[in-house]
């Protein structure tokens, strides 16, 4: 069962979401002992989730180098003011409501994770219920398994991009769902410079950051892991380290023999 690269992206092998979700799941998809429609399902999964990550990660990209564009020229240059002081020039965010864009991919992101994740475990996810998927995978693996302690430790963030879109969907704050720059003069005349958060006060630059980290590598290493459940005995899941990755096709997993048997 081959992956197949559709001329639906505008990116290559080289991009890592795609690298790592598609070429670099698809073998250990191939030696899971688990039938081929299950594997179909799953490699469609995946490539869904790729999809949704690099089109997040279009929206993320302009607006975070935006937002530290205007950092690092606050930093060099200073607050303008005008009229004597009396009036602060506050740089604008053109790229702002790309927030609410990545967001939304993110929440298909991992929606569609969680479908994969029923397909491994036998159950059926009607959102990203992460909660649930954890309890599920303590019983399916085990709680000390690599992908329940994922799931328990990552618990935080990934209800965290839920409450944002759910907040984006649904208001119920009242609050603007994002704030652009905000720029304030202190008593002493120094001055207080906010970046652009979302409306629980998160910083949306920082978010995305990591967000974006957590979405790819919380997919891969979840399926990634729990695929090697189903390997055969003498072979295991191993991670190439960063610096000996091919940069035209980074890989993060390769397949190989168990060290006791090597």
């Amino acid at each position: 069962m081959a992956f197949q690269i559709s001329k639906m992206m505008d990116v290559g092998t080289s991009n890592p979401i795609v690298a790592r979700l598609g070429i670099g799941l698809d073998e250990a998809v191939k030696m899971a002992r688990i039938n081929d429609e299950k594997k179909k399902s799953i490699n469609e999964g995946c490539f869904e989730i790729m999809i949704a990550l690099v089109e997040g990660e279009k929206a993320a990209k302009p607006l975070m180098d935006e937002i530290r564009g205007i950092i690092s020229k606050l930093a060099t240059e200073g607050v303008k003011t005008q009229s004597g002081g009396r009036v602060i020039e506050t740089p604008g965010i053109t790229n702002l409501e790309n927030a609410r864009v990545f967001l939304k991919f993110s929440k298909q992101a991992l929606q569609k994770l969680a479908s994969v994740m029923g397909t491994i475990m036998d159950k059926t996810y009607t959102g990203p219920h992460f909660d649930k998927v954890r309890d599920d995978a303590q019983v399916f693996f085990g709680k000390d398994h690599v992908v329940s302690k994922l799931l328990a430790e990552d618990h935080g963030w990934l209800k965290h991009i839920n409450d944002l879109r759910n907040e984006d969907e649904h208001p119920k704050t009242g609050k603007p769902f994002t704030k652009p720059f905000d720029i304030t003069q202190r008593p002493d005349g120094k001055f207080l410079i906010t970046p652009p958060t979302f409306f629980d006060g998160t910083q949306i630059l920082s978010a995305l950051e990591v967000f974006s980290h957590n979405l790819l590598t919380l997919s891969e290493e979840i399926v990634g892991n729990s695929l090697a459940h189903f390997f055969p005995e003498m072979v295991a899941l191993y991670d190439i380290p960063e610096e000996q990755r091919d940069r035209s096709n980074p890989v993060r997993y390769r397949l190989g023999l168990k060290s006791e048997i090597k």
